[in-house]
């Protein structure tokens, strides 16, 4: 009688693992770009989003200062009619 498969290999042996195909690794490579360029995409969207709201701040950071030029521009004139008064 010969041995069953499964004895000869012993009992709680795995059964060796298949062997890579060109076709499985090919795939596996897809799966990697595929998750490599959703990475890199989300990095450009990220860079994108703080670029934008660091361009904001500074929109605001010069409407602001500008505003407050205005506001000294006026005082020193206000100062100016004060001393020509005296």
């Amino acid at each position: 009688m010969k041995a069953a498969p499964a004895q000869a290999r012993g009992v709680g042996t795995p059964a060796p693992a298949a062997a890579p195909t060109l076709e499985s690794d090919a795939i596996a490579a897809e799966h990697q770009a595929a998750i490599d360029q959703a990475s890199l995409l989300t990095m450009h969207e990220q860079f994108d989003e703080v670029a934008a709201e660091r361009s904001e701040q500074m929109r605001e950071s010069d409407a602001l200062q500008s505003l407050l030029m205005a506001e000294l521009k006026s005082a020193d004139e206000t100062l100016k009619k004060w001393i020509a008064m005296i």
